[in-house]
């Protein structure tokens, strides 16, 4: 019987092959991105877990609390990590671990002469052995013990091939800025994809010196995001008991400063998905989730539709088979092998496509973010894959093949081989209507998505965010301490189209911002609000046009006498712009007149609200330079520039950034977000339109007597296709008003976590119903243009 339900099901589908073709292209669309989803979560969900102990590892982390709010960072001070150890004999091992990004790797031959430059952003770092603990590396030489000595460095595999080619690494030389021989001793399988934890450059902690980038290590004051600390617990620990010792353990060794905060302990599970810490927001996965299963549900709502569409050209073939003994039960069983058949196809056909796209996916991605997001992809190696596509096939073969089934099946034998079959009997209009509704409120919805997503977008392009950033390259100042840095400042003033030039910590908009406490002027305490200070030059204010309100700028110097404050701090003090003119103004302990104010600017991205600012000198702190140019010659400016810096830092690797390319980037994540839903949207639309087809079809066979009976009477074409034309339009202006106000709400939650934003207008909607009623008008416009010049003669001879 089974082998005859197959048999019978691939006879069906071949003869029916415009039928076939359009219920698999749908559910393939549906499964592919269904599989591409799965595939995300997957892997998302999987970070860091592969560790053995990793439910008994977390991270010291530093929350802080000020009038501004509550603020998160991932990392801790770098003592915290000896003191742990010393004072809580409960915890298996504790290791600190600072990355180092931006930074410069050399290779010397025997010489010492400098023979290959690397410029390594985000993969170098000090660690001491007891991460290796902690966290899970395979050796393929040496073992952490190595890690103990000054100067010595572990690679991953990929980066002593990067390094040494085929050469044996162990024992070869290093140098990190030009400053520090470091010995390879030790080599580790390269870092799988599924975690956050990208360092490859492992230098011992022994050999990091007691001051970095002009701030002492060991400064319990000193708080940076990429200092962290990682804790792995005896097995019989309980984690919230440390919780509990950890505001004693602040005020032992922070005394005062220890009320402003506290030292939570995140999970290293979590991590992945706390946002407070740099994580990526799993809301965005309940969204993927979300839309994978409206995807499906519109391909089995077409399947729905096509299928019963279809029903009354098989009438005759269901009385024939009830006729010769067929009962309901085997007939259902038939139709649904019909469907679970389609659905395998389907399946067959979306893995194929998946392994196509989900590599080219990566490659997309990986331009933006740097790492996969979905993972390596091989459906032969992927057992919760084969698991989740034979839940699917079970799945969309009873969501979409039952009411079919159902309905085909139920027909009565004597009606069906007189042909008395009529629309009501296969399902009538109600249910493929509120079908297509369903469908209509999914693209709706994505639709509407798509265009406030692309308007706020728009919107971060075209905000002022208080000074122009075009035409302005940032490039590196190594060693700023050691540059004659009016020298280079002058050499290249020389480059023809050269217009400005500034040394500084930090741009004015950067992903790098430094808090610290500070005093304003005879205030004997130091405010309850952290500062955002920018080191840099005079010229600083000039080359990035930012606008002076009051007073001056701050003079030449290479080191802080005067300060520049923006608008923000003078409104968080409560005062005016005139009242702090002239006002002393202590950060870091040096005391100096504030002697300008400038206008606002937006020192984050625009979710973040403008921070209180001072900027003032500090010549070494001021490790990047900023060239305004002229666009006339801009190629040969840049070579002018990179010419004059080479020759400044001979032993460096030059490298350059637009300022405006660098603000994009700080919005990469909502241009993927944008990029997924334009995607997911257009595959939407085009399984909708399939659906519409399906209706369309329905109607047209309903409706073929009533047409012929009204152009015999004298209707026009307009007037008959007037009749597809009202039905759809009551179908879509019902989904739109479902549609419209879950799409407003749900773009007004995501909205919500930008401090400047677009508001959601009527033309958004007034947009988005039209280019559904576009869609719908192109779907369904061939297929009623051929209902209504059907000969009405052939339409009612059977009459």
């Amino acid at each position: 019987m089974l082998r005859n339900y197959f048999l019978v099901a691939y006879r069906t589908l071949l003869r029916y092959k415009g039928y076939t073709l359009l219920n698999v292209l749908g559910l393939t669309l549906g499964i592919a991105c269904s599989i591409l989803i799965f595939q995300v979560i997957k892997f998302q969900t999987s970070f860091d877990r592969y560790h053995a102990n990793a439910d008994r590892i977390v991270q010291v982390t530093t929350e802080n609390k000020d009038e501004n709010g509550v603020s998160h960072s991932s990392g801790v001070p770098a003592p915290v990590a000896k003191a742990l150890r010393n004072d809580f004999a409960f915890l298996e091992r504790v290791s600190v671990l600072m990355a180092v990004g931006n930074r410069l790797i050399t290779i010397p031959d025997s010489k010492g002469t400098v023979q290959k430059k690397f410029k390594e952003e985000k993969t170098i770092g000090f660690v001491e052995p007891d991460y290796f603990h902690i966290l899970d590396y395979q050796w393929l030489a040496g073992s952490p013990k190595e890690l103990t000595a000054p100067n010595t460095v572990v690679l991953t595999r990929k980066m002593a091939e990067k390094y040494f080619g085929t050469e044996q690494a162990v024992g070869k030389i290093i140098r990190l800025e030009n400053t520090m021989d470091l010995k390879v001793t030790g080599i580790v399988a390269d870092i799988p994809e599924n975690t956050d934890r990208r360092l490859e450059v492992f230098i011992s902690w022994a050999s990091m010196p007691k001051q970095w980038d002009g701030i002492e290590v060991d400064n319990w004051g000193w708080t940076n995001s990429s200092t962290n600390c990682l804790i792995l617990f005896k097995k019989e620990a309980d984690i919230e008991r440390l919780n509990k010792l950890m505001p004693a353990f602040r005020q032992k060794y922070l005394g005062e400063d220890a009320k402003e905060g506290s030292y939570p302990l995140v999970p290293l599970k979590r991590l992945h998905f706390d946002s407070n810490y740099g994580g990526a927001k799993d809301t965005m996965f309940y969204v993927l989730a979300a839309i994978g299963l409206f995807l499906l549900l519109t391909a089995c709502i077409n399947f729905v539709n096509l299928a019963t569409a279809q029903a009354l050209k098989r009438s005759k073939e269901v009385g024939v088979r009830k006729v010769i003994g067929g009962t309901k039960a085997q007939l259902f069983g038939q139709f649904l092998t019909e469907t679970g058949l389609i659905t395998f196809i389907a399946i067959v056909v979306a893995v194929g496509l998946s392994e196509v796209l989900i590599p080219l996916a990566n490659a997309a991605i990986k331009n933006q973010t740097s790492i996969n997001f979905t993972g390596t992809f091989s459906f032969f190696q992927e057992p919760l894959l084969w698991a989740f596509l034979l839940g699917l096939l079970l799945v969309v073969t009873l969501l979409a093949g039952f009411y079919p089934g159902m309905i085909l099946s139920g027909f009565q034998p004597v009606a069906a081989l007189k042909g008395k079959i009529n629309t009501q009997q296969v399902g009538g209009l109600s249910v493929r209507r509120s079908l297509v509704i369903v469908q209509f409120i999914i693209t709706q919805v994505l639709i509407i998505s798509t265009i406030v997503i692309t308007q706020q977008m728009g919107f971060y392009r075209n905000q002022d965010i208080g000074y122009d950033p075009s035409a302005i390259i940032v490039i590196p100042n190594p060693t700023p301490e050691q540059t004659n840095l009016q020298t280079f400042r002058h050499r290249l003033g020389q480059v023809p189209g050269v217009e400005a030039v500034s040394f500084f910590a930090a741009p004015p908009t950067s992903t790098t911002n430094f808090s610290t406490n500070h005093r304003f002027g005879s205030h004997t305490e130091v405010e309850p609000w952290s500062l955002v200070i920018k080191p840099a030059d005079y010229t600083y204010a000039n080359t990035f046009g930012l606008k002076l309100l009051a007073g001056r700028n701050i003079i030449e110097s290479d080191t802080a006498r005067e300060y520049l404050v923006n608008e923000a701090y003078v409104k968080k003090l409560g005062l005016k712009i005139q009242d702090v003119l002239g006002q002393n103004l202590d950060v870091w302990g040096v005391s100096a007149p504030i002697v300008g104010v400038i206008k606002d600017f937006n020192n984050l991205s625009l979710r973040e609200e403008i921070s209180p600012i001072a900027i003032f000198s500090a010549r070494d702190f001021q490790k990047f330079g900023a060239v305004r140019v002229s666009t006339r010659d801009l190629p040969g400016t840049l070579a002018g520039v990179e010419s004059v810096w080479n020759d400044t830092y001979p032993n460096h690797l030059y490298e350059q950034s637009f300022m405006d390319e660098r603000i994009a980037k700080m919005y990469k994540s909502e241009s993927l977000m944008l990029q997924t839903i334009r995607i997911f949207s257009f595959i939407a639309i085009f399984i909708g339109c399939l659906g519409l087809y399906g209706l369309v079809s329905f109607l047209a066979a309903q409706k073929t007597k009533e047409i012929g009976v009204r152009k015999v009477l004298g209707a026009s074409l307009i007037q008959i296709l007037g009749l597809f034309g009202r039905e759809f339009a009551r179908l879509i202006l019902v989904a739109f008003a479902i549609a419209a106000p879950l799409g407003w709400w749900l773009m007004s939650q995501w909205l919500k976590e930008y401090t400047y934003r677009i508001s959601i207008g009527w033309e958004t909607f007034a947009l988005a119903i039209l280019l559904t009623t576009a869609i719908a008008a192109l779907t369904v416009g061939w297929q009623s243009f051929r209902a209504a010049l059907a000969n009405p003669a052939k339409s009612l001879k059977s009459e």
